[in-house]
């Protein structure tokens, strides 16, 4: 998934919260599998353990185990994947810094 997919993702969920005012269409948190996250070239941060790795306001989980991917908070919530505590999304400028 290249970062151009991502940030389409991000948008287009955006766009469906702004549209119907449900928390559960936000962004939620995006995973990858270890071998998609390895040498992925993302501009993340983390700037406090208890925010872990984000991008764009959206926490990045990354494991063996998951599927990469761009999650709402309600499929998140769904799916079992915690993306908590959740941000507003970011803009890109926003994001680089």
């Amino acid at each position: 998934m290249t970062q151009a997919e991502i940030n389409s993702l991000l948008d287009a969920m955006q766009a469906q919260f702004d549209q119907t005012g449900d928390e559960a269409d936000r962004p939620g948190v995006i995973t990858f599998q270890t071998d998609a996250w390895i040498g992925k070239n993302l501009p993340t941060c983390c700037t406090a353990i208890w925010r872990g790795i984000r991008y764009r306001g959206v926490r990045i989980l990354v494991s063996k185990d998951r599927e990469t991917r761009v999650w709402t908070r309600g499929e998140a919530a769904a799916g079992g994947q915690d993306g908590g505590p959740y941000e507003d999304l970011k803009s890109i400028a926003d994001a680089a810094v």
